[in-house]
């Protein structure tokens, strides 16, 4: 019973965490107590079934459990210290007073594990599956997850095995980076952990390079699922895209779109600039999961899972991205990003108008390619309206203003960074402008989001005047 006093505390502060109950049952099994154990285990509910049947690195085990013991720890040291803080208020305040002995304390000192490698005869199935992906047989089913953990939170692996009855037999987590309160995508994401489950229901987990700071172990190379991933993480982030303009099309005419041309006509109804293969294929099964949505029951998978079609995202193979897509921009840091609820898909730099530039919420209700009819004007090769206002998203020829407060009130993009908004957020994308509420860190990728355009996307019938 080395650990139980941490881990029964740990417990009690967090009631839910069943992978400590069930790391608080393996104690008390340990100690001949089965009682407690199947107590804590009926607590842990289906992480006891998932860590029973799994065949988990030692190593893995073992960091999880460090890591819940540390975090207690470390909160035991603190409640000591304020003992002692107040014992010697006490005994000041005392001080002409006989002393009256005290209970002592000590600070327990941080428990060092020793990390081994567990050889895994599943592990060799894995390797097998990992080949088959590299010949495009057999593509697992992805997530995406925070690279690295908030310091409260017990790591990645716990919460993929809380959801083992849903995992397929060959399922990869990938990691997202954080900058501050958002996680950043792209279309590299560090793979984590691979799982696989055989017939008998046995779990296999293999830790890839970016788990290494979470297991302290010795990973194994991922290389061969760097291009599936990829494929993953740009599906993902088409069909984030879509989705978007059939919403914003679906508040506008109170119905789903009836095909995939219509979201992509010429001016005003350019709800996206153009289209993509992947896009056109994946609609009609996009359409089939959003009518059923305010149905009874829960949604099927898409229709295409049937059809070989589907978004491969753990546990229910539908689109990874949930919350809409929304631009943000941030006065303070001259910064425009894209974001889903706290992923961060692009954080751009941008000039601005200081308090010209109005704080609030709206919406672009026009994409306009060369406004005015021109390329060489003032405002670029691409504009975006905000709520039929006089305030616009689009580029400039004067990257000297970018980062600094130079405009009339409207948002400067270098050409760039405006040609790839311009594909990425339909029309009726909502726009969002505050005060600090962007890191200062760009977060753009090497190879740009485009789509094929659609012609017809000028406005040769109006002169705009937003405030430049």
């Amino acid at each position: 019973m080395n650990h139980s006093l941490h881990l029964k505390r740990y417990v009690e502060t967090h009631p839910d965490n069943k992978m400590a109950w069930y790391l608080l049952g393996k104690e008390y099994e340990r100690a001949g107590e089965q009682g407690k154990a199947n107590y804590c285990y009926n607590r842990a509910e289906e992480v006891y079934e998932a860590f029973e049947r799994s065949q988990v690195p030692s190593d893995i085990w073992k960091s999880y459990e460090m890591r819940l013991l540390q975090m207690e720890k470390e909160r035991e040291r603190k409640r000591l210290r304020k003992r002692w803080l107040l014992a010697a208020l006490i005994m000041l305040l005392l001080v002409f007073i006989p002393p009256v002995q005290a209970p002592g304390a000590m600070a327990t000192r941080p428990f060092d594990w020793g990390f081994v490698t567990d050889s895994n005869p599943a592990t060799a199935a894995v390797q097998g599956l990992e080949d088959q992906n590299k010949n495009g047989s057999n593509p697992p089913l992805f997530t995406a997850l925070a690279s690295k953990q908030d310091k409260n939170d017990a790591g990645v692996l716990p919460s993929l095995l809380q959801h083992s009855e849903q995992l397929p037999s060959w399922s990869v987590a990938l990691g997202m980076q954080r900058s501050g309160k958002w996680l950043l995508w792209s279309e590299d994401l560090e793979r984590l952990y691979g799982l696989w489950r055989d017939e008998q229901g046995t779990i296999a987990i293999r830790p890839f390079e970016g788990a290494a700071a979470e297991c302290n172990c010795e990973p194994v190379s991922s290389s061969g699922l760097k291009q599936s991933a990829g494929a993953w993480a740009k599906l993902q982030l088409e069909t984030a895209v879509l989705q978007q303009a059939v919403s914003g099309y679906r508040e506008r005419h109170g119905k789903l779109p009836e095909s995939f041309d219509v979201l992509t006509r010429p001016f005003p109804e350019n709800w996206l600039s153009g289209r993509s293969e992947t896009m056109a294929g994946m609609f009609e099964a996009l359409m089939k999961r959003q009518s059923q949505k305010g149905s009874s029951g829960r949604p099927s998978l898409p229709g295409g899972l049937d059809e070989g079609m589907h978004w491969g995202t753990l546990p229910d193979g539908a689109p990874f991205f949930k919350e809409p897509l929304r631009v943000v921009i941030d006065r303070k840091h001259h910064r425009l990003a894209v974001v889903s609820g706290n992923i961060m898909l692009r954080n751009y730099p941008v000039g601005l108008g200081g308090n010209k530039t109005p704080l609030g919420s709206f919406h672009i209700s026009d994409k306009v390619v060369h406004p005015n009819g021109t390329s060489r004007g003032p405002y670029g090769t691409r504009g975006m309206q905000l709520s039929d206002s006089l305030y616009a998203i689009h580029g400039t020829e004067d990257l000297g203003s970018i980062g600094a407060n130079e405009s009339e009130g409207c948002i400067r993009m270098l050409k760039q960074d405006v040609e790839e908004l311009f594909d990425l957020v339909p029309m009726g994308t909502a726009v969002v402008i505050g005060e600090g509420v962007l890191p200062d860190d760009l977060w753009t990728p090497h190879e740009r989001f485009k789509l094929k355009h659609t012609k017809g996307q000028t406005n040769p019938n109006t002169v705009y005047h937003w405030l430049y």
